[in-house]
């Protein structure tokens, strides 16, 4: 490191290397390479928009395009930095390129100023360029002031504006500017940039601490120019370390969370807790470790999924010899877990409590490759015992079960009775007719209970099409359960009929001219409401329809739902009953 700097000389790194071309621009060449190409050209708009993360480089671009757009010794779309205008917009002594923080000059006076400024031509350059930093802190009132002034500026200005909230921009001021969205840079890209910095100025930087700073930058540059030049400081003359980064950082060394990630893949809680334990003891915040530890097991399904495997081992690059048996299934598990935890964590008193039931209802997951974990198992056979035990009796296949229980295991066989032979009539004799016998079936088990269950289920789930007849005979039962949710939509049912059964379509009969009643089966939620008690009948989905018929077929009123009572009435409106005293009558 460099002794003896005077400290009102200082700049910070990212000040130091702060691009002066288009081309040192890293991680954005869709942006460089189209400004370049509108400066040779001469096809600079009135207007920009560069919006993205922070340290992605938009201020910095915007100042190489102002100092462009004013270079006199322009060289293939980039300035010279060599002219009077270029050394002056480098010293920050220039009139002609006007920086603006909308985060402090926010309300519409400050625009006024602007607009009345803007009328003044460049002092040395041919363009006035307004720099306006997180435009989408200005108020309603400066956006409406600056819309005619945007839309139509005079020739000699450029606007720039720069944001990392594009959204909150209002779409009037987003039609007026070209825009350009800045990506987050790349890790590797960062990693190259800080090598190469760290060998230009003698600095002595591990790879280690290098992947730390990255892997805390989070796509920022900016980010990893300030966290490298605080480990240079606490380093002092020596090296700096991946520790010194994580003491910077509150983090933890990749080691920590592959050992997390090997405690839990062969459920020693004891070693996570204990890992889990020392880690708080050191002073580090769990919910960065909790979003270190989610995005660390992200990398490792990612590589997984990349690499075609389903299952099987999986090992840390930094330790030849650890290798776990993880599966997508367990880590995704897992990750859930940890995700959850993060938001239950950020409003508990007790956040270590609530990280460590996290990892160890991970650890105590089974979760085998394509079964599922044991929750998913359980609430599936739930889900089909509530199926099998909701089919009502009346169903084909209840009913054939039912049948298939009532008939004998074995046929009895009439002893006295040859086997096989018919009867043939000759007088008062009676003779058997000499055709061989055929072969004896096989003996048919009864199946076992849990069989049977499975049987209905699938014939219920597999069933052909009903057709109007099993409809109709169901359909007292069928209204029956609808009473039980819906009232309202009980006594709108009690109206039609089942008329026609297409495939799965089923045509409600409406009486002729009853339009009402028609338009009250056909709203939604009477509709799903239908749709979905059909189900539990059928175990099949069913469109409803609704036609006009002159009458309902003979002897309906007997079979259909019977029309509501008073209890009911009452119950429907919530209403309270009151006695007349007979006095007031008349």
């Amino acid at each position: 490191m460099v002794k003896g700097v005077n400290a009102l000389s200082y700049l910070a790194l990212y000040r130091q290397w702060r691009p002066k071309l288009l081309s040192e621009i890293v991680g954005q060449k869709h942006v460089t390479e189209t400004l370049r190409n509108a400066i040779i050209s001469g096809r600079v708009s009135h207007a920009y928009l560069f919006c993205g993360p922070r340290g992605t480089g938009k201020t910095s671009t915007a100042k190489v395009l102002a100092r462009a757009v004013n270079c006199s010794g322009q060289e293939r779309g980039e300035p010279c930095n060599q002219c009077q205008n270029c050394r002056e917009a480098l010293s920050g002594a220039t009139m002609d390129i006007i920086e603006i923080d909308a985060a402090s000059n926010r309300g519409i006076d400050e625009i006024r100023d602007l607009k009345e400024n803007i009328k003044y031509f460049p002092s040395l350059g041919c363009r006035r360029v307004y720099i306006v930093d997180e435009v989408h802190m200005l108020t309603s009132e400066a956006f409406n002031a600056l819309l005619k002034t945007l839309e139509e500026p005079p020739a000699h200005v450029l606007f720039i504006l720069a944001t990392t909230e594009p959204h909150k921009v209002p779409l009037t001021i987003l039609s007026r500017c070209q825009r350009f969205d800045f990506r987050p840079i790349p890790d590797e890209i960062i990693a190259g940039r800080l090598e190469e910095v760290a060998a230009k100025s003698d600095l002595k930087v591990d790879s280690g601490a290098i992947k730390a700073i990255v892997r805390a930058a989070g796509g920022s540059l900016r980010d990893a120019f300030s966290v490298l030049d605080q480990a240079l400081l606490l380093s002092g003359d020596a090296a700096v370390t991946d520790d010194v980064v994580h003491g910077i950082l509150g983090t933890v060394r990749e080691e920590a969370l592959w050992e997390i990630t090997r405690g839990i893949a062969e459920k020693n809680m004891p070693q996570v807790l204990s890992l889990i334990g020392r880690i708080v003891t050191e002073g580090k915040d769990l919910h960065l470790l909790a979003a270190e530890l989610t995005e660390f097991l992200r990398g490792l399904l990612v590589s997984m999924l990349a690499s075609g495997q389903t299952g099987g081992s999986a090992s840390y690059a930094g330790d030849n010899n650890s290798a776990v048996i993880l599966n997508p299934d367990r880590l995704m598990r897992t990750i859930d877990l940890l995700v959850e935890a993060e938001q239950v964590m950020k409003r508990s008193s007790h956040p270590r409590v609530v990280f460590e039931l996290a990892l160890i209802r991970a650890g105590r997951e089974a979760v085998a490759t394509g079964a599922g974990s044991l929750d998913e198992l359980c609430a599936r056979i739930e889900r089909l015992e509530q199926a099998v035990m909701s089919t009502p009796d009346s169903t084909p296949a209840r009913q054939k079960n039912k049948q298939v229980q009532d008939t004998p295991a074995v046929a009895e066989v009439v002893a006295d009775k040859p086997v096989g032979k018919k009867p043939v009539i000759e007088g008062n004799t009676i003779k058997y007719d000499a055709t061989p016998p055929k072969k004896p079936g096989r003996r048919v088990e009864e199946p076992a209970a849990a069989d049977k269950a499975v049987a209905v289920e699938e014939k219920a789930v597999n069933a052909a099409l009903y057709d109007l007849a099993q409809i109709q005979k169901w359909w007292p039962d069928l209204l029956q359960m609808v009473k039980k949710n819906s009232l309202a939509a009980y006594n709108y049912l009690c109206q039609v009929w089942p008329a026609e059964v297409k495939e799965h379509c089923l045509v409600l009969g409406v009486p002729e001219g009853d339009v009402f009643s028609r338009q009250m089966v056909e709203e939604a939620a009477t509709r799903e409401l239908l749709t979905q008690t059909l189900y539990s009948f059928t175990r099949s989905n069913w469109q409803i329809r609704c036609n006009f018929y002159q009458a309902p077929p003979p002897n309906w009123e007997e079979r259909g739902g019977q029309q509501l009572d008073c209890t009911d009435t009452i119950s429907l409106f919530q209403a309270e009953e009151i006695a007349v005293d007979e006095d007031t009558k008349g």
